[in-house]
């Protein structure tokens, strides 16, 4: 599985949005990228994240919280 560090800022960016939500603006590029990864794929509507994907966000969120936390 792919570390959150080892993705660009870019790549980063379009995992956040796609978690909340339908990112029309993906680039195609980004997608293809993003599914080759294994954190994305292709639905009818477009692509979207999927549950690798999520796991990685939430995990990395949830970590920049504690971190956060227990430097206050």
């Amino acid at each position: 599985m792919v570390a959150w560090n080892e993705l660009t800022k870019d790549e980063q960016t379009a995992l956040k949005r796609m978690n909340r939500g339908p990112y029309p603006e993906l680039e195609p590029a980004m997608a293809e990228r993003l599914i080759g990864l294994g954190l994305a794929e292709a639905r009818p509507r477009g692509v979207g994240i999927n549950r690798a994907g999520r796991d990685l966000v939430i995990t990395t969120l949830l970590a920049a919280r504690e971190n956060l936390s227990s430097h206050g």
